[in-house]
């Protein structure tokens, strides 16, 4: 309609991933670059994450038309399906020509498909598009597809595509084998206003204008109201030239933007998802009505006290809920004198239990031995209140046999001259070790067994923790929650191989998984500052770390204020 009033020859900012309109910025290469450089090196697992409107699938669409014919690509768009019907999909993505009844006849088919295209000098890429919506057996069903390989090479490349709240979803305990896997991590973020203004104006060259039509004004509201996602901007841009054409004016303004956003019910500055011009918004929108005012169902129209039909369901549902109300206020008294019950029986037990004494080496063993411990991300406050809360419920257990223990915190019961006392397992991390006499978690300690500056040292590409890493993160944890105003400065390195953006994630990466530990074991995440040096030799106040020995760490510096 307004093509020949602003000298188009194409609609200039059309939805959809017409690859003429391909803009790529600089945050758009990197990422690019970032990620075939990961799948030509046979990586394994890649992600790619970013707001709704982003981009997402146009870089997607990019990257693999820039891979050659030796990779095989194979994308799941929905990955909502059933088991069988997910590995029939890729099958057939992947050119297989055969269904799958059974998971054991696609696996063994799978294996040998992977290594007939080894054997040609060909990789193989599956695609996994909004990867948010996989189901936690489906995930898991993924993951272990990753395990057919060769000794020395990957056979299949993952890659998962999809919003950022996926960074949620891996970051779960159960979910720390695939966490771990993952060796690139890219996440795209919004277009700058400078971004905007280049984004736009090269749309209107591809579609063949001469002229820019939209005034700098005009630009700074399209990123204001956009926040820089290209989806609103097209949409908004698009309404603008049709209000602009409607009154005929040959140059778009702010008034013409702000007016175009008014209609399409954008708020100035609100999210992608909090916008009633995009579809995700009608799906995602969230209810802030009160608790109070909200009703409990909507029936349709043609049942709203306006028929006999829709008079019997309101009596059917006023009786339905009169006879739960009455089933839950029977059971109460049974629930509670059951409770009171449970209760007493489990004090009487606590008191007649006789428990080992836990020697403190023991007990140092058992506090470096929890690897669990790394993949709870528990934030330090709620660790505080729930050792807290052991302690309240233990003392309430046993305060009638157990004398006043003074400045002793609660943790293992040991039998002793026949009474109960309660002591921590960890104490030794705090007592005097009868070789050194030195207080094992002290500075001092640290600084005189791990050096100046303790290190973790992890293999090649791996992201994995030894027995050492765990038993020295333990040390320095408890030092911290001892020393509350200690502060962490955790800088991650990398040799100098490969692509530079890719190992400055990478020791970016390493450095966050060992803050997640720190905070797992109740330090203060506050205290804790991550820096990607990678392949550079910066270290800590004004050293130099050397290229030579092991490179692939993460430097540990422990700021006291105690010196």
């Amino acid at each position: 309609m307004y093509l020949d009033f602003y000298k188009l020859h194409l609609k200039p900012f059309q939805i959809s991933t017409d690859p003429k309109f391909l803009w790529l910025g600089e945050k758009h290469q990197e990422a690019l670059a970032v990620l075939k450089y990961g799948i030509l090196d046979n990586k394994g697992f890649l992600l790619l994450t970013g707001d709704v409107g982003t981009g997402k699938t146009t870089l997607l669409n990019a990257l693999v038309d820039s891979l050659g014919d030796d990779v095989l690509v194979a994308m799941v768009a929905d990955p909502g399906l059933a088991k069988m019907d997910f590995f029939n999909f890729v099958a057939d993505s992947f050119g297989m020509n055969i269904r799958f009844k059974s998971k054991g006849e696609f696996l063994i088919y799978l294996k040998n498909f992977l290594i007939n295209l080894n054997q040609q000098n060909k990789k193989a890429l599956l695609i996994i598009d909004e990867c948010q919506h996989l189901n936690q057996k489906l995930l898991e069903e993924v993951r272990l597809l990753s395990n057919i390989e060769k000794a020395s090479t990957k056979l299949i490349n993952i890659f998962f595509v999809g919003q950022s709240e996926f960074n949620n979803i891996i970051l779960r305990p159960h979910n720390r084998a695939i966490r771990q896997r993952i060796t690139i991590n890219y996440n795209i973020s919004s277009l700058s206003e400078a971004e905007t203004g280049q984004y736009i104006l090269f749309r209107l060259g591809i579609a063949g204008s001469e002229d820019t039509i939209f005034t700098p004004g005009a630009i700074h509201q399209v990123h204001q109201f956009s926040n820089g996602y290209p989806r609103l901007i097209n949409i908004i841009c698009d309404q603008a030239l049709l209000t602009g054409f409607v009154k005929e004016k040959k140059h778009v303004d702010e008034k013409i933007v702000a007016e175009c956003a008014n209609e399409l019910k954008i708020a100035h500055g609100k999210s992608i998802e909090e916008s009633d011009a995009t579809p995700e918004a009608q799906t995602e929108k969230k209810d802030d009505t009160p608790p109070g005012k909200k009703t409990l169902i909507t029936w349709p129209l043609s049942l709203q006290m306006k028929t006999p039909i829709g008079i019997a369901l309101i009596v059917v549902l006023i009786i339905w809920v009169g006879l739960i109300t009455t089933f839950i206020f029977i059971r109460q008294p049974s629930d509670a004198t059951n409770n009171s019950i449970g209760t007493q029986s489990l004090n009487e037990k606590t008191l007649s239990a006789k428990v080992a004494p836990v020697t403190p080496e023991k007990a140092l063993d058992r506090e470096y031995s929890d690897r669990d411990a790394h993949d709870r991300l528990m934030p330090p406050r709620a660790a505080n209140e729930e050792t807290a809360g052991k302690a309240t419920d233990s003392q309430a257990s046993i305060s009638s046999n157990v004398p006043p223990v003074v400045d002793k915190p609660v943790g293992q019961p040991k039998v002793s001259g026949g009474t109960v006392e309660i002591e921590r397992a960890d104490a030794s991390l705090t007592s005097k070790n009868p070789e050194d006499g030195e207080n094992r978690s002290s500075l001092s300690f640290i600084r005189e067994t791990y050096g100046k500056y303790p290190e973790i040292i992890f293999g090649f590409n791996s992201n994995n923790l030894d027995d050492s890493a765990y038993k020295l993160l333990g040390v320095i944890s408890q030092y911290c929650l001892q020393n509350p105003e200690t502060l962490i400065i955790l800088r991650g390195y990398t040799d100098r191989s490969g692509v530079r953006a890719y190992n400055l994630k990478l020791s970016e990466f390493r450095a966050e998984m060992v803050k997640s530990y720190l905070v797992g074991k109740g330090v203060n995440a506050e205290a804790i500052t991550t820096i990607a040096i990678g392949p550079d030799d910066e270290g800590p106040s004004g050293t130099k770390v050397p290229y030579d020995g092991k490179r692939r760490k993460v430097l540990i510096e422990i700021i006291s204020p105690t010196g």
